[in-house]
């Protein structure tokens, strides 16, 4: 996770709302829009985390994917992803499947 940091309101309410376990700190930013993270893979700029102000970071991070060269930025969501196609021209590239265990 790298360096520690003291978890604020909104990373508690990112926490429950998300399900996810701690704030990955990779490419941290924070500011009075929100806070986020990501990283590059396979040429593609990954969102790791995102909070707040969805209209500044999807500026944000088209302008930070221009800079690295990058044609695209790529997230994931467990909301609704139609939603999200709509409000940011996205498209769903996967699906994501869960299949239960043998009990």
């Amino acid at each position: 996770m790298g360096k520690s940091i003291m978890p604020t309101d909104r990373h508690l309410d990112y926490l429950k709302r998300s399900g996810d376990r701690y704030i990955d700190q990779r490419n941290y930013e924070e500011n009075n829009h929100g806070f986020a993270s990501w990283t590059i893979a396979g040429g593609k700029l990954l969102v790791l985390q995102v909070y707040g102000d969805g209209e500044y970071w999807d500026n944000y991070f088209r302008e930070l994917a221009a800079k690295q060269g990058l044609g695209e930025y790529m997230f994931y969501t467990r909301r609704n992803p139609k939603a999200f196609a709509r409000k940011y021209n996205a498209s769903v590239v996967e699906t994501l499947m869960s299949v239960k265990a043998k009990t």
